[in-house]
């Protein structure tokens, strides 16, 4: 079962446990943080909003192949 937190202390101890603090550190000296999300096996932090989940479909994986040179499409 995973351990879901929330709130800003909680994420920046998991940070530390994923030993993530300094590079969500130069990241938000870069860039405007409004959510941070971290998921490692069995713990789930997150700031703001629970990520959504999605399945990844990849185009053409199993089905055909495409010919880079020619654009092509070639049966398996």
């Amino acid at each position: 079962m995973m351990k879901v937190e929330r709130g800003r202390a909680a994420v920046w101890q998991h940070a530390e446990e994923a030993d993530l603090q300094d590079v969500i550190r130069q990241v938000a000296a870069v860039f405007e943080l409004s959510d941070v999300a971290i998921i490692t096996p069995g713990k789930l932090t997150y700031l703001n909003e629970k990520p959504r989940k999605y399945t990844r479909i990849r185009p053409f994986e199993s089905d055909v192949k495409i010919d880079n040179a020619t654009g092509e499409i070639i049966a398996k």
